[in-house]
């Protein structure tokens, strides 16, 4: 068989597709239809440099706060497949008062606004209290201009531009 039937093994195509098209190992696979094995090894023989983790993946969340679809930011991190995450308005008030002052208790936002995380704009309540304030479940929502504005600030899946 010739090497035009064996199309991972020309390294001018490999490097095109993975430098130049910037396709991933998986999507040059797919289209030579080969395996990413076959992709990796052939790259390695040829000593075709492989780019970073930023860069093999442009499209990743390149930001870790994101926007929840109840209304607040939340940073989120992911460590070997678990991902944990926390409100940004829980962080601001352990930046201001300490981790030991908002361990046990909820954190409110005042304006009822979400992702309004200002300091002045947060308070401490005990989950008793915080349940009073919003009438045993009643939801504050922003309005729709504030929902507005806060669009412009995030991309089309709600990360931070």
């Amino acid at each position: 068989m010739t090497d035009s039937e064996y199309p991972w093994r020309d390294e001018s195509l490999l490097y095109e597709l993975y430098w130049e098209q910037e396709l991933s190992t998986v999507e040059i696979a797919d289209k030579l239809d080969c395996t990413q094995q076959t992709v990796s090894k052939w790259m390695q023989r040829f000593d075709i440099p492989r780019r970073d983790a930023r860069e093999a993946a442009p499209n990743r969340r390149r930001h870790p706060a994101v926007f929840t679809d109840r209304g607040y930011v939340i940073c989120a991190s992911n460590y070997r497949g678990t991902t944990d995450s926390v409100g940004i308005h829980r962080l601001v008030m352990v930046a201001e008062r300490g981790f030991d002052a908002v361990a046990d208790k909820h954190v409110h936002h005042k304006n009822g606004i979400r992702f309004d995380n200002r300091p002045e704009n947060l308070e401490l309540l005990s989950r008793a209290e915080h349940a009073e304030r919003h009438g045993f479940g009643s939801e504050i929502k922003p309005t729709d201009h504030e929902w507005d504005v806060s669009d412009r600030e995030r991309d089309e899946r709600g990360r931070f531009k």
